[in-house]
């Protein structure tokens, strides 16, 4: 009698008796061997209480009943143990570990690293515990695959929806849910839910250090670029030295859009998250720029008229003065004319009281005068007039004439001149040889700020 070449089944002899005895003992090793499975790989000898048909892979150093068996297969069968020497390529499944394995001919060893393009590890419930495509899968990475493309489709077999998600499922906020994208396993970017519920995209250059490029608040959908993190109250936050947005053909433009009119669109100037100057549709359709000294008070600075395209200075002084009485001028005296009265004084520079105008701030100012002569018994000889700055005369021009006409002459001077923050300026006039009058409401003194 022989045995097969590659599982070792008893073949029955032409002329043996008892055929069914060779028969049975290949079916035996045939159910044993075929889908090998075996209780564990751990044994050196023989349980105390095997059951019918239980196969043990002998560990190395084997004793007793199994002693020179180290490696092979101890099939427990009809009240007796047989070895069953494996051929290069059976498979085997632990059932203690999970693990499935292949004889190389001179060892056990995991089926992927033999060679294999597929290790599978069961759980022994009817589930995975690994799969390694071209590659071994460990404790770590339950699922590992080595390929160039990983295809992931609808079922359109079962059929399925028509859908195809992928979900990745962490067991509480802290954890992390994520992809992580590596050059030659560093990783250099990571996506998903990392440490929070926010979803944030990070890089890194080596592995190591990490910089947040994209956040995502979890609960408004509000977005941080540039390491920035995304807030509730910002639906976009940027971070950055420098942003460029560059045309896609020909024209680039920013759309600002608000609800109503009363309500702002505007691009805001802070310091230190401390605004400093609005700029935009500020509670009307008007093109308005504020500035604020501590992001509180607010001063309009200028104002574009939406209907004409007209510019505004809210805050720019301007004035128009007038005298509502006769000004006596004694003669060869330089007398200041006394405006007290005013029709309109924005910024209050003009005063009153002290009959000039005071500049708030340093700049380039236009300022003009308007005086009739009155007589009061001989006329003067000569008469000028002029702007007078901080007691000196301005030195920018005068009005002048010889012997003026009663209720007649009128002398104009208008000017624009650069003034210092606080310089003071007012209006005076000499007559020479005889004394006179400035008449009362034809006078007038008047400037503003020159933009």
């Amino acid at each position: 009698m022989t045995d097969t070449p590659h599982l070792g089944l008893p073949l029955i002899a032409a002329s043996q008796s008892q055929k069914h005895v060779t028969h049975n003992q290949a079916i035996v090793v045939l159910d044993a061997i075929v889908m090998l499975s075996v209780v564990d790989s751990t044994h050196t000898a023989p349980p105390t209480t095997p059951a019918e048909g239980d196969r043990y892979k002998v560990a190395s150093g084997a004793t007793g009943a199994w002693a020179t068996w180290d490696l092979n297969i101890a099939l427990y069968t009809s009240g007796q143990w047989v070895k069953l020497a494996p051929k290069k390529g059976w498979l085997c499944f632990d059932e203690a570990t999970g693990a499935l394995t292949v004889w190389t001919g001179s060892d056990w060893t995991d089926l992927a690293a033999a060679g294999g393009y597929l290790t599978i590890v069961g759980a022994g419930n009817g589930t995975l515990a690994k799969l390694g495509i071209l590659t071994a899968a460990n404790d770590t990475n339950r699922l590992a695959v080595k390929s160039n493309a990983v295809l992931l489709s609808h079922d359109d077999v079962t059929p399925g929806t028509g859908d195809m998600r992928v979900m990745l499922n962490k067991s509480a906020a802290a954890k992390d849910a994520g992809l992580t994208f590596q050059d030659v396993f560093s990783t250099r970017a990571l996506l998903g839910l990392l440490g929070d519920d926010d979803f944030v995209v990070k890089v890194s250059p080596d592995g190591s250090t990490f910089s947040l490029a994209v956040s995502i608040d979890k609960d408004t959908g509000h977005v941080g670029l540039g390491g920035a993190t995304a807030d509730a109250d910002n639906a976009l936050i940027v971070k950055g030295t420098a942003f460029l947005f560059d045309r896609e053909t020909d024209d680039v433009r920013f759309t600002f859009n608000k609800a109503a009119a009363g309500d702002d669109v505007a691009l805001t100037f802070q310091t230190n998250y401390s605004a400093r100057a609005l700029f935009g549709l500020l509670g009307d359709d008007d093109f308005t720029i504020k500035v604020s000294p501590d992001g509180s008070n607010y001063f309009t600075g200028f104002v574009v008229d939406r209907n004409t395209g007209r510019l505004k200075l809210p805050l720019a002084p301007k004035f128009s003065a007038y005298t509502n009485f006769d000004n006596y001028i004694a003669a060869n005296t330089w007398t200041k004319v006394q405006f007290n009265n005013a029709d309109s004084n924005d910024q209050n520079a003009f005063n009153g009281s002290n009959n000039n105008f005071t500049a708030p701030f340093a700049g380039t100012y236009a300022l003009g005068f308007s005086l009739r002569f009155k007589a009061n018994a001989t006329v003067p000889t000569k008469v000028i007039a002029t702007f007078y700055k901080n007691g000196a005369e301005l030195g920018r021009g005068r009005a002048v004439s010889g012997a003026p006409v009663d209720d007649v002459t009128t002398y104009n001077l208008t000017i624009p001149t650069p003034l210092a923050a606080n310089d003071v300026v007012d209006v005076r006039v000499n007559f020479a040889t005889n004394d006179g009058y400035i008449e009362s409401d034809q006078s007038h003194f008047w400037g503003h700020y020159v933009p």
